[in-house]
């Protein structure tokens, strides 16, 4: 069984921290940009560094809840290990879009869940960015040649999170909460594709191309 597979004992240690630097920089892009205040972001205000802070605590302490399970989840059923022993989360007071490399999530989620599921996702990224050489973009191309790109390389992600919540962490509400809120359509696609082919079924057909 793919979960059963032995990755490295030691898992990268996921250090959340604030970005001084990056910060000033998205503050001016999410107010500035002008397709970002179509979206929305016109009447957006960061919040106070003292908020930021307080937050960041809030994040640390709730990743540690099941930070460990959730690696491991996701190294066992993709038979990978990731090739860091730090990985560096900057804070920002807000992105229109997360990053994974390097990884940025904004700081102003209300509820700290909401960030560990946002870095979950991102999460997987970096694995399969880590294994890069072993695990090329070709195979999302082969498995889904008719989707665009965006719904290719999500295609995996969200069945590798869907096992996460139902397998791993037993919380099929969390998953159904987490992308009622996706808006995105080619994310929307790849759920679509991950509710009619099934998240296992499509591991395995994934794992099998690389294996």
């Amino acid at each position: 069984m793919l979960h059963l597979f032995k990755f490295r004992k030691k898992l990268p240690q996921i250090v959340i921290r604030y970005s001084k630097l990056l910060d000033p920089i998205f503050i001016f892009y999410c107010q500035n940009n002008p397709d970002l205040k179509k979206q929305g972001w016109n009447d957006w205000i960061p919040k106070s560094r003292e908020k930021i802070d307080e937050n960041i605590k809030l994040f640390r302490e709730e990743w540690r809840k099941d930070g460990e399970i959730i690696l491991r989840g996701i190294c066992g059923i993709l038979r990978l290990n990731f090739y860091r022993n730090v990985i560096p989360i900057y804070i920002v007071s807000g992105n229109a879009r997360n990053f994974s490399d390097p990884l940025i999530i904004r700081g102003d989620y209300h509820n700290p869940t909401d960030f560990v599921d946002i870095l979950t996702h991102e999460l997987i990224h970096v694995l399969f960015t880590d294994n890069g050489n072993k695990v090329p973009m070709s195979i999302d191309k082969n498995m889904f040649p008719t989707e665009n790109h965006d719904t290719q390389v999500h295609v995996i992600v969200y069945a590798v999170l869907k096992y996460i919540y139902l397998e791993v962490l037993n919380d099929k509400e969390r998953f159904e909460k987490y992308v009622s809120t996706t808006k995105s359509k080619d994310y929307l696609r790849a759920l679509e594709i991950v509710e009619k082919r099934g998240y296992r079924e499509l591991i395995e057909q994934f794992v099998k191309m690389y294996k």
